[in-house]
């Protein structure tokens, strides 16, 4: 029989000890109880837990302090930071600090459950709660049938082919700023099980919501994705450099937008590659695409998508100066090619538009150093990295729309002039016809 997990709940709180605990008997583990900070090193000393739920705000000595000592001495006891007046900074800095989580109070007891499973790496019982959460549908080509078989020894997939599922391998994290909504924000990144997808939620909400066309609710000059009460904001870039590094296993924590950084994807790269990419048990199928789907018209403003066996993307853009005319075909068959020639691709704003931004609630975030700027002339706060950097990064934002479907993709893009607004039009498309 296996041992029973060892867990303490480490809160000045009285009522929160009791409910943490009722909560954690009931499901069959051993609970150890401390009402501050030096109680909670002294019954840690005497047995180590297997985790830990801990208050920042404790009288004698906070939870911080306290998760420093636990990680130097017993670093791999697992530490889930608890606090009702915290906020992103404040699970940015716990999280690098060696905390494996951070939840918001008032605690609820699906998340309460949901991160001890994922604590103590009960994978099994983790995803008998997603059973009902529309992640993944069955793998099938997209357009059409053809055979493919798996290839794993280094030659190309074939169409059809199957491959291994990809989380990271470690938790990670970092801080920024919203681009529309102007807040601090952030991200922390944890592995999933097999089969569990791409799940985003808030900090302040153990709701989820799947990295899924299902989801999306705004594509105005974002893409938002929601569930419930939970939304969040501008998951293009991260997407995209999921999609490249396939990886279809993943928690992101987050505020209500994801950071913009820089306004590129380069920080997303670097974040994944620091965290280690794992392959998985069990296969996922890439969805290929066998016919032919149009968005728009061939004449003007259009996006279609047609069979190749491998991702290509054809943007082609004719504005006025200071743009011009600008066109780039791209095709992914490294992540070294993507980091080089289109994750460092910036978005781009221009000063005639911010009027209607600012109406929208929307740019609130926007800084000379996290985009392009763009005025009637000229661009007007930075030396662009490509002579084609907006094409690029239309290419980037198409690439991270494109994962909504679940899976990573293989066929053969050309856009003309459109955004995430087409995107998730042809992406719409292509569902519906899966379903038929």
């Amino acid at each position: 029989m296996r041992e029973k997990k060892r867990i303490l709940i480490a809160d000045d709180e009285d009522s929160i000890r009791r409910s943490l605990a009722d909560i954690l008997r009931d499901e069959g583990y051993i609970v150890v109880l401390a009402r501050d900070g030096h109680e909670t090193m002294e019954k840690i000393a005497i047995k180590p837990p297997d985790l830990v739920f801990l208050d920042i705000w404790m009288p004698g000595m906070d939870g911080m302090e306290v998760l420093k000592e636990i990680k130097a001495e017993w670093p791999d006891v697992q530490v889930v930071i608890i606090s009702g007046h915290g906020n992103i900074e404040t699970a940015v800095k716990a999280t690098k600090l060696g905390a494996y989580d951070y939840i918001e109070k008032p605690l609820s007891l699906e998340g309460v459950l949901l991160t001890t499973r994922r604590a103590l790496q009960e994978d099994d019982i983790y995803k008998s709660e997603h059973k009902k959460m529309p992640l993944k549908k069955k793998s099938k080509n997209i357009g059409g049938t053809k055979s493919g078989m798996v290839d794993r020894k280094g030659r190309r997939d074939v169409p059809g082919s199957s491959i291994p599922q990809r989380t990271i391998k470690k938790s990670i994290v970092l801080g920024g700023q919203g681009l529309h909504s102007g807040m601090q924000t952030g991200l922390i990144l944890s592995p999933l099980p097999p089969d569990s997808g791409i799940i985003f939620t808030e900090l302040s909400s153990e709701e989820m919501v799947p990295a899924h066309l299902d989801y999306v609710c705004s594509t105005d000059y974002s893409t938002t994705i929601k569930s419930g009460h939970t939304s969040i904001m501008t998951i293009e870039h991260l997407m995209a450099v999921l999609h490249i590094y396939k990886i279809t296993n993943l928690l992101i924590k987050t505020g209500s937008e994801i950071p913009i950084f820089d306004g590129s994807a380069t920080r997303f790269c670097q974040m994944i590659e620091d965290a280690g990419v794992e392959e998985q048990d069990g296969l996922i199928e890439e969805i290929t695409i066998d016919n032919f789907y149009l968005i728009g018209d061939v004449n003007g403003r259009h996006i279609s998508i047609g069979h190749s066996d491998n991702l290509i993307i054809q943007y082609s853009m004719d504005c006025p100066p200071p743009i011009g005319k600008q066109e780039i075909r791209f095709v992914f068959d490294s992540t070294e090619i993507f980091k080089e020639e289109i994750a460092p691709a910036r978005t781009y704003g221009f000063v005639k538009d911010y009027g209607k931004l600012e109406a929208m609630g929307l740019a609130k975030g926007g800084r000379l150093s996290n985009l392009i700027l763009v005025d009637d002339e000229r661009v007007i706060n930075t030396s662009l990295r490509f002579a084609d950097e907006f094409a690029r990064h239309k290419v980037l934002d198409t690439l991270g729309d494109l994962y909504l479907l679940g899976k990573p993709i293989k066929g053969e893009v050309y856009a003309r002039m459109t955004g995430h607004t087409e995107n998730i039009t042809l992406l719409r498309k292509i569902a519906e016809c899966e379903k038929n």
